[in-house]
């Protein structure tokens, strides 16, 4: 079974989403909940790449794009059951591994931990490709160490 990683929790912030919604032309109301979601777009996904390698964005601004990002691969696998073979999802997969400690949440939560390997049938399609890093990362998602003033590490 896997350990709760709640101590590794981000979420989008609202200039991170304002700034995303006027940089890519996307719907952005205030009713608007879980924006990152509700805007993706399969359709899109590599104007969404682009935009998260373009050097331009901020943390607060990748993370939520890469959230946009999975969800939108989501759906792209609905409608093409190749796409979870395609050099795009590979090139996600690893700027998610290049930047674990910005998407240490992100790989957490879509390794849907809740599920035992044998239940993840009716989680996201894209759960066994995150488990993998979930995985393979595991060093990052250790709980930090406070060492009393004092001890040697």
């Amino acid at each position: 079974m896997w350990i709760n990683l709640e101590h590794c929790w981000r979420c989008p912030t609202r200039a991170a989403i304002d700034a995303l919604a006027l940089r890519l032309n996307l719907r952005n109301t205030r009713d608007m909940q879980d924006w990152e979601y509700e805007v993706s777009d399969a359709k899109r996904i590599d104007e969404f790449l682009a935009a998260y390698e373009s050097g331009e964005l901020n943390d607060d601004e990748r993370f939520t794009l890469m959230e946009t990002l999975l969800e939108s691969c989501c759906e792209a696998e609905m409608y093409d059951k190749a796409f979870l073979s395609s050099d795009v999802w590979k090139k996600i997969l690893a700027l998610l591994e290049q930047n674990i400690a910005l998407h240490i949440y992100t790989v957490w939560y879509w390794s849907a931990t809740e599920k035992a390997e044998e239940d993840i049938s009716d989680s996201f399609a894209i759960t066994p490709c995150i488990r993998t890093i979930l995985l393979r990362q595991q060093h990052a998602f250790a709980l930090p160490v406070n060492i009393p003033e004092g001890i040697d590490a």
